[in-house]
């Protein structure tokens, strides 16, 4: 913990813990995992009594200035909100009612509890990749490649720099789901690397360097593509996914008479 994160995480609970329409609030996310970085932004889930809730969250989301000096803020949901300081430090309160936080998963330290004896967050059970989660993620990227005649024929070589990156992030979410690594365990965005193998961040760069232009599209296509249909066709066998081999027929068929392309 840098002094910067120390420093915002006692002003988040010098102020909540003042509040008394706050019951207790507790370090979540990465610093809540013991996982943070010194780039780590702070999570914090407030639990607010039921008959303050609304009120303290409309607080909150409406001035964070007895925290820290915010130069943006958006409220997500209704009661998450958003927060980024003059110094870029990043931060996020949580709010939950008590019968909420009973239901609440995920390792979390708490910063102050006015109810020692109440629920405490529950250790939530191990990840499994499901049927239903792999079939999505193979059909959506055989959707995106299937479309590549269309984009490229029109020459929309930015379109399909995007519709390249979709694909490399539907495979990187095959090898999190491969490795059992559920939603709520991966963090945020920024932080992926400690989650990948080192095989497979080699092979993710490895890619042939990606242009707006037909060659390099299709040849990032292909490769990404090697990589992802033998890692999806075990996971889908691992999990008794249905494979979609007439979609997968089509989708080929259509690249090798368009494109001559052949994965």
């Amino acid at each position: 913990m840098t002094p910067a994160q120390k420093s915002l995480i006692d002003s988040i609970s010098r102020v909540l813990s003042a509040d008394t329409r706050v019951e207790s609030a507790w370090l979540s996310g990465s610093f809540g995992r013991g996982e943070a970085d010194e780039w780590s932004d702070v999570d914090v889930t407030v639990v607010a009594f039921d008959r303050t809730f609304d009120q303290a969250v409309a607080a909150y989301a409406n001035d964070l200035s007895a925290i820290a000096n915010v130069v943006y803020m958006n409220v997500i949901s209704g009661r998450v909100v958003n927060a980024v300081t003059d110094e870029w430090a990043r931060f996020d309160l949580t709010f939950l009612k008590p019968a909420e936080f009973a239901r609440a998963m995920g390792p979390m330290s708490p910063l102050f509890n006015r109810n020692p004896t109440g629920p405490k967050p529950q250790t939530p059970p191990a990840y499994q990749a499901s049927a239903q989660r792999v079939t999505a993620i193979v059909s959506e990227y055989l959707r995106i490649l299937g479309l590549s005649p269309v984009v490229l024929g029109r020459g929309e070589y930015l379109v399909a720099l995007d519709g390249v990156g979709h694909m490399r992030r539907l495979l990187i979410e095959l090898f999190l789901e491969e490795a059992g690594i559920s939603q709520a365990a991966r963090g945020g965005a920024l932080h992926m690397n400690r989650f990948l193998t080192e095989d497979q961040r080699r092979a993710l760069t490895s890619s042939p360097p990606l242009e707006a232009t037909r060659e390099s599209v299709l040849a990032a296509q292909e490769h990404l593509t090697r990589l992802f249909l033998p890692t999806a066709r075990a996971l889908a066998r691992k999990t008794g996914a249905s494979w979609p081999s007439s979609f997968e027929d089509a989708t080929r068929r259509t690249l090798e008479k368009n494109l001559a392309l052949e994965i």
